[in-house]
């Protein structure tokens, strides 16, 4: 079934084998969603969506025979088998129905309106999807090879690292704060002349008033520094926002810069929303290259937000909650493991959030173990499926000559 609703083909046979099931689904062309209506997933179906790199749909409960009969009630099949093929090619198209339609209507006249809903239905943005497919192609292989280029490298000793690398972020860390600070002095010496030229200029004002003899012109003074005190008192206010968010941000650095001292623990820097804003801002207020990171709600992000994140060097990720498949996708390419707040012992250090240094290096070597570990698995399924390719080529090949 396309994602028009449209039936390409419903066939079944007892003699199919995985090989021959493959064969067929690559006549039809390359499947985006395979779907089952059992829950849970069969294998059979989990290994084929894994032979395509497609999109599992999984019903939240096995369909019921009532559902699978109003469902298919349009449409012809030879067997309950078909039907049931039918029926979870329905739901799944269904519960994506309102994400294509969506796409349909923003998209322009130039893109082929299939590939567009499925790069979206991959986890692209309607916007991100467009800029593929209308950019040329050689712009986009230079752009992906220069995030390839920008991305850190994660195959640091995962032992501990080295004391001279400590020493040299612990003094970098020193720098910044120490900038901060002489910051913050400026801050309050400009704070201080601001409000001697509030009170100058409102001892003038009193004094203008005073003199009767030269109303018009006492109004018109007044005036004119009456703006210079708003004006005035904008920056002051302005001055003091600045002043308190850079007390918070240098507050924090200390207590970062306190937890990492000790060696036996690392500090947990928290992203509150999976976005570019949120990202960008723990990043200017806390650094998160080399770090490991907390999101605090990882719903809403994909592809860009997972990929803003590889770049600023992360070593791993904890989830309070689900993540896109997509965004998981990314940090898996860039063999960034992922952890459930469940399974990551996170203590308190204060008002910080820490974990064991040494509990945290033997998670992450296990996590990126069981990263290698499927893209090996990954690449034996890919090469399985080819040879399973071929040689269903092969075999109709010799029944037509025959």
């Amino acid at each position: 079934m396309d994602l028009k609703g449209q039936v390409i083909s419903v066939a079944s046979s007892r003699s199919w084998g995985f090989p021959e099931l493959v064969g067929l689904l690559i006549e039809s062309g390359h499947p985006i969603i395979i779907s089952t209506d059992k829950n849970p997933t069969p294998g059979t179906v989990d290994r084929t969506k894994r032979a395509f790199n497609a999109i599992l749909h999984t019903p939240v409960s096995s369909l019921s025979v009532e559902q699978k009969l109003r469902d298919t009630k349009p449409y012809s099949y030879a067997n309950e088998h078909e039907r049931d093929a039918l029926a979870a090619a329905i739901d799944a198209l269904r519960s994506v129905k309102n994400k294509l339609e969506s796409v349909e209507k923003k998209a322009p006249p130039e893109v082929v309106l299939d590939e567009l809903q499925m790069l979206v239905l991959r986890g692209h943005t309607v916007d991100s999807a467009i800029n593929l497919l209308t950019k040329p192609l050689a712009n986009v292989g230079n752009k992906v090879g220069c995030k390839k280029e920008e991305i850190p490298a994660s195959k640091k000793d995962l032992l501990g690292p080295d004391i001279h690398y400590l020493k040299a972020f612990i003094k970098r860390q020193d720098e910044q704060i120490n900038r901060l600070v002489s910051y913050v002095v400026d801050l309050k010496r400009s704070l201080q002349i601001s409000q001697e030229k509030v009170l100058k200029l409102q001892n003038k004002i009193d004094f203008v008033r005073s003199e009767n003899a030269r109303s018009v012109k006492l109004n018109k003074e007044i005036s004119f520094r009456q703006k210079e005190i708003d004006r005035l008192a904008s920056e002051l206010a302005h001055s003091k926002r600045v002043n308190k968010g850079l007390q918070k941000r240098s507050q924090k650095l200390k207590q970062i810069r306190a937890a990492e001292q000790n060696k036996a623990l690392q500090a947990i820097k928290i992203v509150k929303f999976f976005n570019r804003e949120a990202i960008q801002s723990a990043d200017q207020q806390v650094g998160l290259a080399e770090s490991v990171i907390l999101l605090e709600d990882a719903s809403g992000g994909g592809v860009a937000a997972a990929e803003l994140l590889v770049n600023k060097g992360i070593r791993a990720v904890v989830l309070t909650n689900e993540m896109s498949d997509a965004a998981r996708k990314t940090f898996f390419s860039s063999n960034v493991p992922i952890f459930s707040i469940r399974e990551f012992p996170v203590r308190m250090s204060g008002n910080l959030k820490t974990i064991d240094k040494n509990t945290l290096e033997i998670m992450i070597e296990k996590g990126q173990t069981e990263i290698a570990n499927l893209k090996q698995q990954e690449r034996l399924d890919s090469l399985e499926t080819l040879v399973d390719a071929y040689k269903h080529d092969r075999m109709k090949s010799n029944e037509n000559n025959n």
